[in-house]
């Protein structure tokens, strides 16, 4: 169905989720799931030589970022129904494509406000990856105190998008699999969640078609951390977009 993807610099996970279809960027093999699929992608925080704060006890295990939706990135690097490579954007200097980009930097999709109605309501194209408004991008950070167990913190995600009391999307909480302590990576690291998002009834069941107006987007990321105990964190963004 429909592409939502999470981006990491060193690891590629493909799984499948119930109504959107996201991507885990990790450097092992990519798992080919079914249809419909997501990815992370996890950014080492600063390098060794740099010198971290240590969080304070008190530090959410998990601060949520930026939310923003802009224009598909001209290359999806999805060919047949498959991931075969990296999109145009997001991407992380100095990982492919942007290899040439200063470290340190981030090329993303450019944050919009206004999308056609029209536009919207198109169908996610499983063949090549495109359909709906554009791309809906959100990034968190994980504490570096996040502990997870070997086979990493279970991660899921939710999306809403709304217009008054009308839903126009919705992507219940779905789990997309794992993300490991900040601590293997030497202190924490930003994650970067990203897919096509489009609305009304062919993109999510049950929701309805959008009208010109506003529509709020809210974003849930979930992260089950502890090692001898389970602790579920959310980090929530919200953002406002038009449709006419």
């Amino acid at each position: 169905m429909e592409d939502f993807k999470i981006m990491t610099k060193t690891h590629i996970i493909v799984l499948t989720s119930l109504a959107l279809v996201m991507a885990l960027c990790m450097s092992v093999p990519q798992a080919q799931a079914t249809e419909n699929v997501l990815r992370l992608h996890s950014i080492p925080a600063p390098a060794p030589a740099m010198t971290m704060a240590v969080p304070d006890a008190a530090t959410p295990l998990i601060q949520q970022g930026m939310t923003a939706m802009g224009p598909t990135p001209p290359v999806t690097g999805v060919v047949g129904g498959v991931q075969t490579g990296p999109p145009s954007w997001p991407c992380f200097p100095q990982s492919a494509p942007c290899t040439g980009d200063p470290v340190g930097g981030y090329l993303g999709a450019k944050p919009e406000e206004l999308f056609s109605i029209a536009t919207c309501g198109v169908p996610f194209n499983q063949n090549n990856g495109r359909g709906g408004c554009g791309q809906l991008w959100w990034m968190f950070e994980t504490a570096a105190n996040l502990r997870c167990p070997a086979a990493g913190c279970p991660l899921a995600v939710a999306i809403t998008a709304k217009q008054g009391t009308n839903t126009v999307y919705s992507l219940p909480l779905t789990n997309i699999g794992s993300i490991p302590s900040p601590a293997q990576f030497g202190g924490p690291y930003v994650e970067v969640i990203y897919g096509q998002q489009g609305f009304g009834p062919t993109w999510s069941t049950g929701a309805v078609n959008p009208t010109a107006g506003n529509v709020v987007i809210t974003v849930v990321t979930q992260v089950t951390a502890g090692t001898t105990t389970t602790t579920k964190v959310k980090a929530q963004g919200n953002l406002t977009v038009v449709v006419q």
